[in-house]
């Protein structure tokens, strides 16, 4: 006999995405962090139980918005470098925008796991970054796009033990089949920590 499925209530909050999109442009962190301590604090008020923030680059002000937090916020940045460590990497590639990567946001939680953080050229994070912006978040996907993004990540296998695609539109375009070397899919790797969270919670 088939048994009643269970499903865990989710509450989202989604700010407006523009607000976001001018802070991060015009390094303006103060009423980055202003804006997504609101949208959490919301979910919070809703009854949530602790917060996650599925995007990389607003990391930047990870710290802040979770001081601010009435509840646990878990950090993309930390349960990727997590994963890494679980997983043996030594070196791995990073893939995102321009602020993810100049930033160097997953460099700090790779090293204290002994991973060295390696990277492509400058034009290509800039390449990278506009394809992103121009393309990806606009549900862009053609396959000149995923053969240069493939081109670049073909330069880092020969550095690393995997690539973390540190921009969660990157993983609806590169894979491990395409890139030849495994992958971190930031994205997948945050559900799958909430939903441990969640289940020891």
């Amino acid at each position: 006999m088939r048994r009643g499925i269970a499903y865990s209530p989710i509450i989202t909050h989604t700010p407006q995405f523009e607000e976001i999109n001018q802070a991060v442009k015009t390094d303006d962190f103060d009423s980055l962090a202003a804006v997504l301590s609101e949208s959490i604090n919301r979910t919070a008020q809703a009854g949530a139980d602790f917060a996650i923030m599925p995007s990389n680059t607003p990391h930047i002000v990870f710290n802040e918005t979770a001081e601010k937090s009435t509840i646990p916020v878990l950090s993309i940045l930390e349960v990727t470098a997590s994963h890494c460590e679980t997983h043996g990497y030594k070196r791995v590639g990073i893939l995102g925008t321009k602020p993810t990567i100049r930033r160097a946001l997953y460099d700090a939680p790779l090293a204290k796991r002994g991973i060295i953080s390696v990277y492509t050229s400058e034009s290509e994070r800039d390449l990278v970054h506009d394809i992103i912006q121009t393309e990806l978040i606009r549900g862009i996907y053609s396959k000149q796009t995923c053969d240069t993004l493939v081109s670049i990540a073909s330069r880092l296998v020969p550095k690393c033990d995997a690539i973390i695609l540190g921009c969660t539109e990157l993983p609806l375009i590169l894979n491990e089949e395409n890139c030849g070397i495994k992958v971190v899919d930031t994205t997948r790797i945050l559900a799958h920590a909430a939903l441990d969270f969640a289940i020891e919670k």
